[in-house]
């Protein structure tokens, strides 16, 4: 009865202790890989995507994602399984990672053209 006890306790304290760091890796996870912006090569990747296969449900998608000013690395993965489903893949090309933030500004340059481009077209 003593040896029951004792490994059913073992076992609890086993249990909360493993639910407490995999508590502890999930809260880490949610606060690092939220704010993480991705990297230049990504963005170019999307520009390329755009192009290439035109999806205007990919687009919008993307066009969302920017309304802060980035894309973060959560948004890059939903974009990802999104163009897998609907278009085709993405493709990296390389860059330095110092260009992120021309990247950036060229992603939004982008959006803006195309956007542009598209009330021309349809009047």
């Amino acid at each position: 009865m003593k040896w029951m006890m004792t490994l059913t306790t073992l076992s609890l304290v086993g249990i909360a202790i493993t639910g407490n760091s995999i508590y502890s890796e999930v809260q880490l996870f949610n606060k690092t890989t939220a704010s993480a912006e991705v990297t230049a090569n990504m963005y170019r990747s999307l520009i390329w995507h755009m192009d290439v296969y035109n999806d205007h449900e990919f687009i919008h998608v993307a066009e969302s994602y920017f309304a802060d000013g980035k894309i973060d690395a959560r948004e890059y993965s939903k974009l990802l399984h999104l163009a897998k489903e609907t278009s085709g893949p993405l493709i990296y090309l390389t860059q330095s990672e110092e260009q992120l933030w021309h990247a950036r500004i060229t992603f939004k340059k982008y959006l803006e053209n195309r956007e542009e481009f598209q009330l021309v077209a349809s009047q």
